[in-house]
């Protein structure tokens, strides 16, 4: 996984590094944190906000990411769970969990 950082600034006179910001999401590239910053001041009095941005693309080359390695690890677990219910389905169970243990319900 490659990730950059960008800056992203807004105040009373526009915005600066967000025209880069969509440039690198039309290519590919995905928001993976967004972190506000103090203190961005401007050049007057008007206030002006600043985010980290940190974007994020997979590489071609890569192997599997730990998102899809987690998911294949808790399907390959979920399998032996239907496996082993599978095997002892035509086993007698007892009670049905729906009586209390003073009777039926009303």
């Amino acid at each position: 996984m490659t990730q950059k950082a960008l800056i992203v600034r807004t105040g009373p006179n526009g915005h600066e590094g967000l025209e880069e910001l969509n440039i690198e999401l039309e290519r590919g590239w995905r928001v993976a944190q967004v972190a506000p910053m103090g203190g961005a001041t401007g050049t007057g009095d008007a206030p002006c906000h600043a985010a980290l941005v940190i974007i994020e693309r997979s590489d071609p080359d890569e192997g599997p990411t730990l998102a899809v390695e987690a998911l294949e690890r808790t399907e390959r677990e979920t399998g032996t769970v239907v496996e082993e219910v599978m095997k002892n389905v035509g086993e007698v169970m007892e009670e049905n969990g729906a009586d209390s243990p003073d009777g039926p319900m009303p």
